[in-house]
């Protein structure tokens, strides 16, 4: 008896768990917030993208004009590792 009383508790369970997980998951807020969350990204890595193709040939020339110690002490070149995308075009 207890057996059976329990699996259908945790039918139950489970089938409430479903709904309540579809209704947030569907809930016109959060699908709004989460969509506008991954056009605000997409936006800004087109954009860095763009950055990069206009000012590659002053940037990463003077990251591969630098030596060893100038790229690791010097904050102007410490994110140009993107640099190494654009190697082939100088």
């Amino acid at each position: 008896m207890t057996t059976a009383v329990n699996m259908v508790r945790g039918t139950i369970a489970l089938v409430a768990l479903t709904v309540l997980i579809g209704t947030l998951a569907l809930n016109p807020f959060v699908t709004g917030w989460v969509g506008g969350f991954v056009y605000n990204r997409h936006v800004q890595n087109v954009g860095l993208d763009e950055a990069h193709e206009r000012y590659f040939r002053t940037i990463c020339a003077d990251y591969y004009n630098a030596s060893f110690f100038e790229r690791w002490t010097s904050t102007s070149h410490w994110s140009s590792g993107w640099c190494s995308d654009y190697k082939d075009r100088l």
